[in-house]
């Protein structure tokens, strides 16, 4: 099979693949992983983590065209040295980011710079005052005080989504501090230091509909102008059409 061209300056795939179990896939894995999943009882966290890590090796053999179990991911953290710093196929030529719910796993893919991506839960009935204290900065307090309280939920939501994605895209997590980054507009800014270590690269953002009306958040070094959904049933020659 032919591989898939990489994404064009400015486009960023977004591959979507259902959570369900497949056991065929558990084959994929790389052996710590199957270890893992082993481990694991039958039923959704089982499915979800034999999914996620089987994909990401599926996207990447669709882009190098090496076999699956030949593919090196690397998750070493340049902090702390432990495995769960962000994704990387060794050699790859692209860099990537996952996110999940219950029932979907999204991969993020750019040729230029970084990326990160986070997708939404259902908004909850209320926000509890100390999270959104705890991780909102003054501007955005204050805009949220201005909605109508049904709206707070959504609102919230969704700047906690842009967040993940920018400190997935940095490489920080939680360990950064997100009340100290500002995500109301197309480009996350630091308000003081979010983290010792943080970068001085401008991270541009762009949210984007996805399955059931949910929006994913994307974080990038690189400014995103198209979104272009893939799919793993889909050959390496279609060409599927773009998000807004």
């Amino acid at each position: 099979m032919a591989a898939d061209a990489l994404p064009a300056a400015g486009e960023c795939h977004l591959w979507s693949v259902p959570v369900r179990a497949r056991p065929e896939w558990e084959a994929l894995l790389a052996p710590d992983e199957a270890v893992r999943a082993a481990a694991m009882p039958g039923g959704g966290r089982r499915d979800l983590l034999v999914t996620s890590r089987a994909a990401q090796r599926l996207v990447a053999h669709r882009y190098t065209g090496r076999p699956v179990r030949e593919l090196r991911i690397e998750r070493t953290c340049p902090r702390c040295g432990a495995a769960h710093g962000r994704p990387r196929v060794a050699h790859g030529g692209f860099d990537y980011s996952v996110t999940h719910t219950r029932h979907r796993v999204l991969i993020a893919v750019v040729a230029q710079g970084l990326v990160g991506i986070d997708l939404d839960t259902s908004p909850y009935p209320g926000v509890p005052r100390r999270l959104i204290a705890r991780t909102a900065t003054p501007g955005e307090r204050a805009a949220l005080s201005r909605l109508p309280a049904r709206e707070v939920p959504e609102a919230f939501t969704r700047l906690w989504s842009r967040k993940e994605a920018v400190v997935k895209l940095t490489g920080h997590g939680l360990a950064a501090r997100l009340d100290r980054i500002e995500v109301r507009g197309d480009l996350a800014r630091p308000e003081g230091s979010p983290a010792e270590d943080w970068p001085a690269f401008p991270v541009h953002l762009r949210d984007v509909r996805a399955e059931g009306g949910r929006i994913a958040a994307l974080a990038s070094t690189r400014r995103i102008t198209a979104v272009v959904p893939r799919s793993l049933s889909a050959p390496a020659t279609t060409r599927n059409a773009r998000f807004a």
